[in-house]
């Protein structure tokens, strides 16, 4: 007792020092966080890893509207914790994530104001992560944040993957250059658009550091704040937040006690170490639902790919103002409807998504906004949704509903109650729901009023999600914020959109060879997402309008390894089902597990190549997708993963001979061959190919 009292005076002693240091180290002692306050009262912080520096010392602190929170500050005391736990998904990529870390709170005073401000510290083996905590004070009560001085420093131009920043829209191509070069505007706009900010990024932005050394920043828990941005200062490799505003220019609005997001830094030695890494969900709460039985993951199919590539159209009589030409009508048809659910009901499929049932598609006129044209409860006069949700159900099957909101906040958010409870009557387990357009665009005043990603509308998905799980509905979001955890805590959120996905290869040039070995690394830290792989017939009918080829840039083969690499809880089927009939590969799709107990990284090189094995939860069966850039590529991989006393029947999809994304996307060769964990594979890849594989224990 004696020794701890000593140990407890040292520590105040010591915090109340002036020129205060503080650090925390991770369990391994690996990852480090060092604070530093200078004579003026500036916070700062920097980051290593095993001895080498990964951020030098970067500013932290706030500008609030009547208050400068940058200097001044005096430290009054310190505490650190260590903190170790197992908690179980409901589903993931892993089932169980141990939650182990060291933490540190230093408590800070602003002396001229007299203002409380808390940093929280936690330190990971597989990162770092830091937030600030506005604690329940007399002299703050409400405030607005004007500006989040927090900087990412780095020690060197290191590479960085990375995709322009948007208060809008995520849906992006990535890029990689030095750090300096984030936001270049000039050499990396490929397509202008007016929305893509100069010397910004999202976030997840990754870093190589070295051969040895990967890193991704992002942020965790986003609660009742703005979606961070990162901005490129131009004075050496030196990022710094910028939250995405309000309209009028405030970035948060906020009263105590509050706290801002974790700002996070996945640390790895390789790029497979940040697929792994639990560190982003680890940040949220636990799950609120008591009872879980109700969320389940699944694959579906629906009436989508037909409206990207043309063939039939999401409004029933006129879009955009012009009659519907006959060979483009309405797609969702009754008829239509259960010609997909006679599909998915002989092949064992859960869901069939119908986009373009309800009334309001024929109102827009000339582009995808709206300001109170969409009912989302009634049918067009050629669907009948009670016959179809009947019809479904005679067959084990189930409609999945389209929510297209056209951003139009003001009309949805008051209904969403209603109507999910009108999906759970119709016996809907899964809504989709878009944000097309811009947020609350009123069309007599040609304006808008709020941004996709800021603190407005991470309410309104934490109201939605909330709402929705009351109703006991998944929702999967198409034009989200991005994600950053929050399934952990509400586990019915099941994916979300926000990236450059399939629907871009039907009506644009579409996404190069290399976007579906970047994503996993970039955009799929932060949570999984709706790609919508498992396009068989990749060469697309041509647009007149097109002055160049439409189609999808992959082989077949690839796009089956997708359903291990595109992690999601939730796989559409995005083909039409004419195009499955008579494949033997789509006895893969039809069979491809959702829900994994476990995930390794086998081989990976950012925006090369990337090879993962997942198993299946629940049994002792493993899957492995392989996926590689425009170039062919020949891996090696060991089979230690799997069970060292069963014997596997590994049933494999591959690139058949002579395959080439441009000229013979094609072949598929299936084969069969009993392995154990003492094997080894070659895998062979065609360009832009992949490679999908069953490991089913015998």
């Amino acid at each position: 007792m004696k020794s701890e009292l000593l140990l407890l005076l040292s520590l105040v002693f010591f915090s109340c020092g002036k020129n205060e240091t503080l650090d925390v180290s991770s369990p391994d002692a690996k990852n480090k966080i060092h604070f530093s306050i200078n004579e003026k009262g500036n916070v700062f912080y920097e980051i290593q890893s095993v001895g080498r520096p990964v951020l030098s010392k970067s500013v932290m602190g706030f500008t609030l509207k009547k208050t400068d929170l940058s200097e001044g500050f005096e430290v009054l005391s310190s505490s650190t914790t260590t903190h170790s736990s197992v908690w179980e998904t409901v589903w993931g990529k892993h089932q169980t994530i141990t939650n182990h870390y060291n933490e540190l709170t230093l408590h800070l005073k602003q002396k001229q104001s007299g203002i409380l401000l808390d940093l929280i510290a936690r330190a990971y083996d597989d990162g770092i992560a830091f937030r600030y905590v506005f604690p329940e004070q007399e002299g703050l009560k409400e405030f607005i944040i004007m500006d989040e001085k927090t900087e990412f420093n780095f020690a060197g131009d290191y590479k960085a993957w990375w995709n322009f920043a948007d208060y809008d829209n995520y849906e992006k191509e990535y890029y990689n250059s030095p750090i300096t070069s984030i936001g270049d505007t000039v050499n990396f706009a490929r397509r202008p658009d007016k929305e893509e900010r100069a010397n910004m990024c999202n976030t997840p932005l990754t870093i190589e550091v070295s051969d040895d050394l990967v890193i991704s920043i992002h942020e965790a828990d986003l609660t009742d704040y703005a979606g961070m941005n990162l901005l490129n200062q131009k004075n050496g490799p030196n990022l710094k937040a910028h939250l995405t505003p309000w309209m009028n220019g405030d970035l948060v609005r906020a009263k105590t006690p509050f706290q801002s997001p974790w700002r996070t830094v996945q640390i790895g030695e390789n790029a497979g170490d940040l697929v792994e890494s639990n560190l982003i969900m680890n940040l949220n709460p636990p799950n609120v639902y008591k009872n879980t039985d109700w969320i389940e993951t699944y694959t579906y199919i629906g009436i989508w790919w037909e409206l990207h590539i043309g063939k039939t159209s999401w409004a029933e009589k006129t879009q955009f103002g012009k009659p519907l030409p006959k060979t483009r009508p309405h797609g969702a048809t009754t008829e239509n409807a259960k010609y997909h659910i006679d599909f998915a009901s002989e092949h064992g499929i859960k869901d069939v998504l119908i986009e373009g049932w309800d009334k309001g598609w024929d109102d827009m006129t000339g582009s995808w906004t709206g300001y109170g044209i969409f009912d989302w409860s009634t049918s067009t006069s050629d669907f009948d949704i009670q016959e179809v949700c009947d019809y479904a159900k005679k067959k084990g099957v189930r409609m999945m509903m389209y929510h297209e909101t056209i951003s139009d906040i003001d009309h949805y958010e008051p209904r969403m109650d209603t109507l999910f409870k009108m999906c759970r009557d119709l016996g809907i387990k899964t809504v989709k729901v878009g944000y097309t357009g811009d947020v609350n665009y009123d069309y007599d005043k040609n304006t808008y009023r709020q941004h996709h990603h800021g603190q407005y509308m991470v309410r309104h998905y934490k109201k939605m999600i909330q709402t929705a799980g009351k109703h006991e509905l998944l929702i999967v979001n198409h034009e989200p914020i991005k994600f950053t955890g929050e399934q952990r805590t509400y586990p019915n959120i099941m994916a979300r959109e926000g990236v450059r996905g399939q629907e871009y290869n039907a009506w644009s040039k579409g996404n190069s060879p290399e976007h579906g070995v970047v994503l996993p690394f970039t955009r799929i830290l932060g949570g999984p997402i709706d790609f919508t792989p498992g396009i068989f017939e990749v060469m697309l009918p041509q647009r007149k309008w097109a002055k160049f080829e439409i189609r999808v840039r992959t082989t077949v083969a690839k796009q089956l390894a997708y359903y291990l690499t595109m992690f999601s809880p939730i796989q559409m089927l995005a083909d039409l089902p004419e195009n499955y009939k008579g494949k033997p590969a789509f006895e893969f799709l039809k069979n491809v597990p959702t829900n994994w107990s476990e995930t390794k990284v086998l081989n990976a090189k950012i925006g090369d190549y990337y090879t993962v094995a997942r198993k299946e939860r629940g049994t002792d069966n493993w899957y492995l997708g392989s996926i590689t850039d425009e170039n062919t590529r020949q891996l090696t991989v060991k089979l230690d993963f799997l069970d060292p006393d069963k014997t596997y029947e590994a049933t494999i999809y591959a690139d058949g001979k002579d395959a080439d994304w441009v000229t013979n996307p094609y072949p598929v060769e299936i084969s069969k061959k009993k392995v154990t964990s003492k094997d080894k594979l070659d895998i062979k890849l065609a360009t832009s190919g992949g490679q999908a594989i069953a490991f089913i224990a015998q």
